[in-house]
């Protein structure tokens, strides 16, 4: 390393060299500056608006939003469920209904009580968005319990609306693989986020006849759950 001062016929002043490569003191190109300065506004612009002061939506959020107006819709399927599992509000409600309607049998944290554990991932009738939801829909009726001595989990479809249903499947996506500590023992089959839905359903047992299309799922607790 050493200061050298010289002039190159291309490169102009050199005014360092570095094991032999040579540093120029050049003036940046006007494009160049522009575009670094119009970058630093743009990020400082987004920032306040997006971040600080909350004046506009992100893609994300306006994602969210049209989700959640096509569940609201009732049209509900498994993405728009995921998507609803990574809207924070949406989690907190549900998790307000699951601590009102569902802890009792399924623990307060969703760790298993007297019904299965829904924080692991083993899934007695399935752990896929639709099924997860079809449950708490639908129940889980007497001779489709698999818990011994369980006689299945009531509907909750008409008790909770389907927005709070909704809701309450967010907050078990979310939660799910969570493995909260002092759980139940994992019952079920575990559940494969990368199988297709036709794998899914080959995976789960079989409806009994008359079942709602719906009635597959991970919830499953003795009546008054």
């Amino acid at each position: 390393m050493g200061d050298v001062k010289r002039t190159d016929e291309i490169q102009g002043e050199i005014i360092h060299v570095y094991d032999g490569i040579e540093e120029a003191d050049n003036a940046l190109p006007m494009w160049w500056l522009w575009t670094f300065y119009g970058a630093i506004a743009f990020a400082i612009g987004y920032w306040f608006v997006y971040e600080e002061f909350e004046m506009a939506s992100s893609t994300p959020e306006l994602f969210a939003e049209a989700m959640a107006a096509r569940a609201a819709a009732g049209e509900v399927d498994a993405e728009t469920l995921q998507v609803l599992a990574g809207d924070a509000a949406t989690v907190a409600e549900g998790r307000e209904t699951f601590q009102t309607t569902c802890a009792a049998c399924h623990g307060a944290e969703g760790q298993g009580q007297i019904g299965p554990n829904l924080t692991d991932d083993a899934w007695l009738h399935g752990g896929g968005p639709l099924q997860i939801y079809g449950s708490i829909l639908d129940g889980i009726s007497s001779d489709r319990a698999r818990l011994a001595g369980s006689s299945g989990m009531p509907e909750w479809g008409a008790a909770l609306g389907q927005r709070r249903v909704q809701a309450v499947t967010a907050y078990l996506l979310s939660v799910r693989n969570t493995n909260v500590q002092g759980g139940r023992p994992a019952e079920g089959e575990p559940f494969d986020p990368n199988a297709s839905p036709e794998e899914r359903e080959a995976e789960t047992p079989e409806e009994a006849p008359g079942e709602s299309e719906h009635a597959v799922t991970g919830d499953e607790a003795p009546p008054g759950a």
